[in-house]
């Protein structure tokens, strides 16, 4: 019985990933000619480029002080809890990493 659930959270696993690089795959052409490629690209693609990548700095900077408030916010009375002992090292390096974020996109 214990073997099976193994079994099948194995299968899981392997058609999640088999999932996803389909969708990466199927979704690649899609974005092929939206951004500036060596010969030139299209015209008005290095502002649609900026524009892309300022977003993506202000998500992965707003992830990352999400992270950075959990860090204080959770409890710390569960040693279960991956912050349990660190998570002032954590807050701090989140902090850090969520500021840089934001600088990128300010400089974009």
């Amino acid at each position: 019985m214990r073997n099976e659930g193994f079994v099948g959270e194995c299968m899981l696993r392997c058609v999640l990933l088999i999932l996803a690089t389909l969708c990466m795959l199927g979704m690649e052409p899609a974005f092929a000619n939206k951004f500036e490629t060596i010969g030139g690209g299209i015209s008005g693609s290095s502002g649609m480029k900026r524009e892309w990548l300022r977003g993506f700095f202000i998500v992965a900077g707003g992830i990352s002080a999400l992270g950075a408030v959990l860090a204080v916010v959770v409890p710390h009375r569960n040693p279960l809890y991956l912050n349990f002992n660190n998570w002032k090292t954590s807050a701090a390096i989140m902090s850090i990493i969520a500021v840089l974020m934001f600088v990128f996109s300010a400089l974009i």
